[in-house]
């Protein structure tokens, strides 16, 4: 065998055994268990089941599973080898997709230098889909579709006679089925096009003769009657079905579309391509053009799709780059040496390890490398609470959730929902909002009759504070009090129903003086009381004697500080390692060495904490510290950061005043008074409306009226306030003085959508539909996703047709 044959032999071994080594990862995605899921029930019952087995809110409604070959194939694997037989078998499938990647850049140029470089670039690219799901199959089928097309086309190659059955195979695995479409009629139309305009005089690559067109025509048609050997009506519907519901476009963040601050690498990979045609114009490939261009539009349509860019645009990318080069044959001289094999080869070495070490700029990592499942993104220590505490039967759960509860504890456990996304849109919505409405709650309580609840922690969002402050017994996870908090770890929170059978597990493990969900917030009031504060203290501790939770640690650290017990925070956050949660030990830190008198080790840990969050106290701090120094001109610059990021923190402005004043700036000085002055009324004016507020969650709303009437009175621009007004008056149907309130805030802000959405529902009740149409649309133009953008379409709907 020929030198360079070896070595090129060598290297394309080297390339296939670093993509199998990085497809090498642990379960982490839960979506992998719900196929794991449907393959055992699969092979359990030697077919399919009639209805569904799993959610209990669906039973009745038929089965519905659209990867059941690829379920089935993963199943087996696992009966077989465990975890192990699982992962390998998805890294065999990876590397199966990437060996024939790699064989259809090599045609017809056979450029293995730009071909592994590019196949390197696109591994790092669409990595993060390397997880055991139905989309490893769709990487195999659609690249062997355009494989085989070339093959026939550029060496008359016969792969393309095994597409009927592929294509069989690939209805039964994935509903992307469709898909297969784009290469078939991009073949078909992009050749009939160029044999039209060569006629003209015009050259093009990659010409298939006309009876080769004739062929793929046949193959097509052929492939598509071997897909209908499917459940074929759900195969080439599903996809389009769950693209059309604005809950999964809007709340799955893999489906959201693509923008260039989440993730400049598809952009960039787009336009390399495209410049790659313009440099190939005079041997232009209609046919690969007219295939890449779907990918880039579905691309840039959802997160989860960029990796079937990488997978088309990488091959025909390659054949672009080598065809450039091969006008000069810089391709054919530079392949054959050795040292260019060898710098080849220690590249490969090289994104291998950068990858597997997280250092990749142009994709995302799936996960941890090794076997197994990575229990730090499930519930399991949850369940295993559970299971000590004989909680089964039917859980009311965070839907990602489902999937995991499904594969690890059916049928003694059943979920609410799971990935699968089938329940209908209303309530995929009420299984968000009965969070925080008592009444949803309730209803689908009384439905379906779960008796436990296993939940996520909600965002923290800086507005519910100063509710926290003035009503801290509320629980911000879960808002309904006929629930009893049991179980919170780091990841999630556990609640029983009250009054039923578990009313002996919350006797002894209910928490009732911590609300994990709220914060700290909730807590420091209580704190100072002589009988909450031992209470409060050994909740914190239980917990974290029975789960070890880095928040537990967090709430134990910051009640010490609150305390005055400096040394005592310092040893909680001290356990704190988590990166979620490093933060707030930082702050805390921070906050105990400056009040213990050590300025420096107070200064390190504030430091450490401003590249993890943008935070105005953390700026302010820092200042205070500088400003204790003597360090008037640096604890100015942390000052004004503060005041950039909130001009409404009081407590900056007299330090801040008190540096220019010592550094002799008083026309600063002058300045920042006014600007104290105003940031007094503004402060004054939300004391009211937090006082409103309070008034109004607890109903008394003539109460609230009055609040919110101060809160303008000293803030004429507190725009909430004309809001809530609004919101007082359109509830009890005294629609002008809602108007009023209303347009007022419209007045200060046009682009504050609440006052849209509600003066909409202010003329909605008063008969007006054109003017609530309007209204609900320009909300709709201002917040165009989220819960109430949902609502605003269903009421443009209902006024339009109420017309």
């Amino acid at each position: 065998m020929p030198a360079n044959r070896f070595g090129e032999r060598i290297l394309i071994l080297l390339f296939l055994l670093s993509v199998f080594f990085l497809a090498i990862v642990k379960i982490e995605d839960p979506d992998s268990l719900i196929h794991l899921s449907c393959g055992r029930i699969i092979w359990e019952l030697k077919g399919f089941p009639a209805t569904e087995p799993f959610v209990y809110t669906m039973h009745g409604e038929p089965f519905r599973y659209t990867s059941r070959f690829f379920g089935l194939t993963y199943y087996l694997s696992y009966l077989a080898f465990g975890y192990y037989g699982v992962i390998l078998l998805k890294a065999a499938t990876v590397t199966s997709a990437f060996y024939i990647l790699l064989r259809d850049s090599l045609r017809p140029y056979r450029n293995l230098v730009v071909a592994v470089i590019v196949m390197t670039a696109i591994v790092m690219l669409v990595r993060h889909r390397f997880v055991e799901r139905p989309d490893l199959f769709l990487m195999v089928f659609l690249s062997f579709s355009i494989f085989s097309l070339n093959a026939y086309v550029y060496d008359n190659k016969k792969y393309i006679y095994a597409l009927p059955f592929i294509h069989m195979l690939w209805a039964n695995s994935h509903s992307s089925i469709p898909l297969m479409f784009i290469p078939f009629l991009s073949f078909l139309g992009g050749g009939v096009l160029q044999q039209f305009m060569e006629k003209r005089g015009i050259q093009f690559s990659c010409m298939p003769s006309k009876s080769q067109l004739k062929t793929i025509l046949w193959i097509f048609l052929f492939s598509f009657a071997a897909s209908l050997i499917s459940d074929f009506t759900t195969q080439y519907g599903f996809g389009a079905q769950s693209l059309t519901s604005d809950w999964i476009k809007q709340e799955i963040l893999e489906v959201r579309p693509l923008t260039w601050k989440a993730w400049k690498s598809p952009y960039i990979l787009t336009a390399v391509v495209l410049l790659s045609f313009i440099l190939n114009r005079r041997r232009l490939s209609l046919i690969h053009l007219f295939m890449v261009i779907p990918f880039i539009f579905l691309s840039f349509s959802g997160v989860r799709f960029v990796f079937l860019l990488g997978i088309v645009a990488g091959p025909i990318l390659a054949r672009n780059i080598s065809a450039y080069f091969d006008k000069s044959s810089i391709g054919n001289r530079f392949i054959g040496k050795k040292p260019a094999m060898v710098v080849l080869a220690l590249w490969i070495v090289c994104y291998t390890a950068l990858t597997l070490a997280d250092i990749n700029p142009l994709g995302r990592s799936p996960g941890s490398f090794g076997f197994g499942i990575n229990y730090t993104n499930f519930h399991e220590d949850a369940l295993n609470y559970m299971d000590r505490r004989n909680i089964y039967g039917r859980v009311f759960n965070k839907i990602e959730w489902g999937q995991y509860i499904i594969w690890r504890d059916f049928p003694k456990r059943t979920p609410f929902a799971d990935g699968r996304f089938y329940l209908p849109d209303g309530l995929l919505e009420k299984q968000i909002e009965a969070r925080g409405n008592p009444a949803v709650l309730d209803e689908l309580y009384s439905k379906y009759g779960f008796e436990s609840i296993l939940i996520n922690y909600t965002k923290w969002d800086p507005s519910v504070k100063s509710m926290l402050e003035t009503s801290p017994d509320i629980d911000m996870a879960l808002l309904h009090q006929g629930w009893a908090l049991v179980y919170w770890d780091d990841l999630c929170l556990i609640y029983l129903k009250k009054g039923g059978r578990y009313d002996s597990v919350i006797k002894e493990d209910e928490y009732r003086y911590i609300r994990p969900a709220n914060g700290i917030y909730s807590i420091n009031a209580k704190l100072h009381n002589d009988y909450y504060r031992p209470l409060i203290i050994s909740e914190i501790k239980r917990n974290i004697s029975e789960t070890g939770s880095f928040r537990g640690y967090t709430f134990l650290g910051a009640a010490y500080n609150e305390l005055g017990l400096y040394r005592e925070a310092i040893d909680a956050f001290a356990h704190v390692k988590n990166t979620v949660f490093l933060p707030g030990a930082y702050a805390g830190m921070g906050h105990a060495y400056f009040r213990l008198g050590y300025p420096d080790e107070s200064l390190m840990y504030y430091k450490k904490l401003i590249p993890l969050v943008k935070d105005a106290n953390t700026y302010f701090n820092v200042g205070k510290i500088y400003f204790t120094k003597g360090d008037g001109k640096t604890a100015v610059e942390y000052f004004n950061k503060a005041l950039d990021i909130d001009s409404n923190l009081l407590f900056v402005y007299p330090l801040l005043i008190g540096s220019y004043e010592g550094l002799g700036m008083r026309a600063e000085v002058v300045k920042t008074r006014k600007m104290y002055e105003d940031a007094k009324l503004r402060y004054a004016g939300r004391m009211y409306f937090q006082e409103g507020n309070k008034a109004y969650f607890e109903k008394r709303l003539e109460d609230a009226v009055k609040e919110f009437k101060k809160s303008i009175a000293v803030d004429p621009l507190n725009i909430d306030s004309y809001k809530m007004l609004g919101d007082i008056y359109s509830s009890m149907d005294n629609i002008p003085p809602a108007y009023e309130y209303y347009k007022k805030a419209i007045d200060i802000n046009a682009e504050y959508a609440p006052a849209h959405y509600g003066l909409a529902l202010a003329y909605e009740k008063a008969g007006d539909t054109k003017m609530a149409e309007r209204h609900m649309k320009e909300y709709l133009r201002i917040k165009p996703s989220g819960y109430f953008s949902r609502r605003a379409k269903e009421k443009i709907e209902i006024l339009k047709s109420s017309k």
